[in-house]
């Protein structure tokens, strides 16, 4: 297993959040950064909390919501090659992860190991092996034998909806992230789901109006002004494009009279399929 390190250079910090070490040492004074000072009193060197740094750097980049970087786990659980099976998977069930990668000795990442290829190398459930004799094997199965390498990676400014596309595409529920060479978080298929539920208005009171249009220019404007005219605010828009020529609009608004919304949408003579919906329409149902 590797950690991130506990301190790093003011340099290093400096880089990592694109300052000067002057204001560096200046955030040191005013207590925004922690840190510690070794060797001679007047030339000695400082050091810096990582952590601090880090939470400085991604909340400096929360401005940019759809970026990967302010939606992933910084500083992920990592372990070695050598990591055997046992050592691995009390990795996972400790920090409840799903997935760990795999960084050779100078932390550069190799490879990833997921909770299924986990499974996959456990004898068969019918075994007749005793649970003495399967924990000494496993013992035996180190990550080199069962990590995928090579492993797909994005950088930390990746857009959330190609990171999303990419895992897609390639049938992985996770992807390692990374600021040039280096290791730096790690982002899931639930960290996609999180970002998808907050940008669409999911679990908050609202009402949902799907509607079809052309697929052509100028045709959302005057929809989304006939439902801010009813008095909606607008919470988040989601275009779906299909090969008909046409375009499903799915709005979530709050506020806004339906009667009116229905009132203004009328005047719009090549908008149709209206539907409106309420959150509170939507039930979690059980079965069994």
């Amino acid at each position: 297993m590797t950690t991130t390190p506990k301190w790093i250079t003011s340099q290093e910090a400096a880089v990592r959040l694109s300052v000067s070490t002057a204001r560096i040492r200046q955030m040191v004074a005013d207590g925004q950064l922690n840190a510690q000072k070794i060797g001679n009193k007047y030339r000695g060197q400082w050091q810096i909390m990582a952590s601090d740094v880090e939470k400085k750097f991604y909340k400096k980049g929360a401005t940019h919501k759809m970026r990967v970087k302010n939606r992933m786990t910084p500083s992920p659980i990592t372990a070695f090659p050598e990591t055997n099976y046992n050592e691995a998977l009390r990795l996972m069930q400790q920090n409840h992860i799903k997935s760990l990668p795999i960084v050779n000795q100078k932390g550069k990442l190799v490879g990833i190991v997921t909770r299924g290829d986990m499974l996959r190398a456990e004898p068969s459930p019918v075994t007749s092996l005793s649970a003495y004799e399967i924990v000494s094997l496993l013992e035996k199965v180190t990550m080199k034998k069962i990590m995928n390498a090579p492993v797909y990676a994005i950088d930390e400014n990746c857009s959330i909806t190609n990171a999303a596309n990419f895992m897609l595409e390639n049938k992985i529920n996770c992807l390692p992230v990374m600021q040039d060479e280096n290791l730096v978080g790690i982002i899931t298929d639930t960290d996609i789901f999180k970002t998808f539920v907050e940008i669409t208005g999911g679990g908050q009171a609202g009402t949902h109006i799907e509607a079809r249009m052309p697929d052509q220019q100028g045709q959302l404007a005057p929809f989304v002004q006939a439902v801010t005219n009813a008095g909606s605010y607008i919470a988040s828009i989601v275009i779906n494009y299909e090969e008909n020529g046409y375009g499903y609009v799915d709005v979530k608004e709050r506020g806004g009279d339906e009667a009116l919304i229905q009132e203004e949408l009328t005047k719009l003579t090549s908008v149709d399929n209206i539907n409106f919906r309420a959150s509170g329409q939507d039930k979690l149902l059980k079965f069994g």
